[in-house]
């Protein structure tokens, strides 16, 4: 019986994770809303996510310019109003931490926190969710608490060693596209050292799997203008 019970857990935690892995395109139009200190600010952008890890974002509002990223940390801003482009390499950068990305590689079993070092410690069950904690031995890095229903992401929870918390994520309204699963709600409620805090809420619309668009293949022009951030202190 309770090999019977295990094989029944592992397939159906198998058959939630497989479809995301035969994802090859995946675009999504994205609304961001952050409110810091009372004020709030609105970005409107398209995302392309390839499976190999390069990540095209065409920001809309407030301003127009493309974002090119890979799992690398290789990361482009190209505005084409002025044909001006900024690269820059680091692995903050990564691709691999785009959410789109986390869900259709089938990272949702740690939402990418492995690539930054961080480590499973423990699970825990209670009233059908599943609790899992992630941490490093760094004490720079934070302990991480995700909580899943239906074996799906529905809450994170970052707090610094010293057990201040940092910041929480909501993700709901779930849906599927064919075989792909998405959140088309997240919040982000990050905290400060100040009272305030801000608050991002992201909104994603008009998924699209498997349909080619030029974004997914955009590349900027040979003949784009470096861009060179002034040094401190210049």
């Amino acid at each position: 019986m309770q090999k019977t019970l295990h094989l029944t857990l592992v397939l159906l935690a198998f058959f939630m994770a497989a479809p995301l892995y035969a994802q090859r395109k995946v675009s999504a139009d994205v609304e961001v809303k952050t409110v810091i200190n009372g004020k709030m600010t609105t970005a409107i952008k398209s995302i392309y996510c390839n499976s190999n890890g390069r990540v095209v974002t065409s920001f809309k509002k407030p301003s127009t310019y493309y974002v090119v990223t890979n799992a690398k940390g290789e990361m482009q801003f190209y505005y084409p109003s002025t044909n001006e482009v900024y690269a820059q390499t680091d692995q903050a950068f990564s691709s691999t931490g785009e959410l789109v990305w986390l869900f259709m590689s089938g990272r949702i079993d740690d939402l990418g926190l492995g690539a930054y070092g961080l480590k499973q410690t423990s699970t825990s069950r209670e009233d059908g969710y599943i609790k899992k904690v992630f941490s490093s031995s760094d004490p720079s890095k934070p302990v991480v608490e995700i909580v899943y229903e239906n074996y799906l992401p529905i809450y994170c929870a970052y707090t610094s060693s010293g057990g201040k918390l940092l910041s929480k994520k909501y993700l709901s309204d779930y849906r599927s596209f064919g075989r792909f699963t998405l959140p088309m709600r997240v919040v982000d409620i990050n905290y400060g050292d100040k009272k305030d805090s801000s608050v991002v809420r992201t909104l994603y619309s008009s998924v699209k799997v498997d349909t080619d668009a030029p974004e997914f293949s955009f590349e900027v022009p040979a003949n784009a203008t470096p861009l060179q951030l002034p040094k401190p202190g210049e």
